[in-house]
């Protein structure tokens, strides 16, 4: 880690899931994760606020920022987004972005075999994206279904967020490895310390999720702001 980057908060609002974590004074860490369904803007600046008071700095102490982009939520990510940028805005502090298929090829870095994850988009519908050697492929994003899951995805290993695919299609139970994709914050840490020491940081008038295709709140937004 760049050591002169010490003292990092890392916010996750891309699911119903808040998750915030704090890694300070070089070696320690703090986290929290709370169930906020649609209240991330109720609750994300007080969690931060009290994430930050548990460890014993201030908020002026913070070095840099990292930010799940999803994809997930359209309201939580830009909530989470947003306000990540006004801290960084307000402090001056510099910021990276971690999506989940960064996170994904992480977790599974020791699997030889290509591994298909599969991320929520509609109801019966994910996103499909193949990672190999902590690699993924965006040019290779298919769509599938419930029903057509074998045809897509066939005798492939696979893990899924959010998703219990195992539950609807048994026969694909021994190549389910979405146990290995359960994360906490600390894991999107460490992510985005690896490339705040590779300086690797986002443009700010730049970041935003990830969107895979545009879903219908995104879609109400726009006419909205038209």
């Amino acid at each position: 880690m760049n050591d002169a980057m010490q003292n990092i908060l890392t916010i996750d609002s891309s699911s119903k899931v808040l998750r915030l974590a704090l890694s300070y004074n070089g070696d320690r860490l703090v986290k929290s994760e709370e169930d906020a369904e649609q209240s991330h803007g109720q609750i994300l600046l007080k969690k931060i606020d009290a994430l930050i008071t548990s460890s014993g700095i201030c908020k002026t102490d913070l070095d840099a920022l990292i930010v799940s982009t999803g994809p997930g939520s359209f309201t939580g990510l830009r909530i989470g987004i947003a306000a990540a940028k006004g801290i960084a805005v307000a402090l001056g502090l510099k910021i990276v972005s971690v999506n989940l298929f960064e996170l994904a090829a992480y977790k599974l870095k020791n699997e030889v075999d290509e591994v298909l994850i599969i991320v929520p988009f509609k109801k019966d519908e994910f996103f499909v994206v193949p990672v190999v050697q902590n690699r993924y492929d965006l040019s290779k994003l298919q769509t599938a279904t419930i029903k057509n899951f074998l045809e897509v995805c066939g005798q492939k290993k696979f893990a899924a967020f959010g998703i219990d695919l195992k539950s609807f299609i048994p026969d694909i139970a021994d190549f389910d490895l979405s146990d290995d994709l359960h994360y906490d914050a600390s894991d999107i840490n460490t992510i985005g310390q690896i490339k705040i020491a590779q300086e690797q940081f986002d443009n700010l008038a730049t970041l935003e999720p990830l969107y895979l295709q545009k879903s219908q709140a995104e879609i109400n937004f726009d006419l909205k702001n038209r």
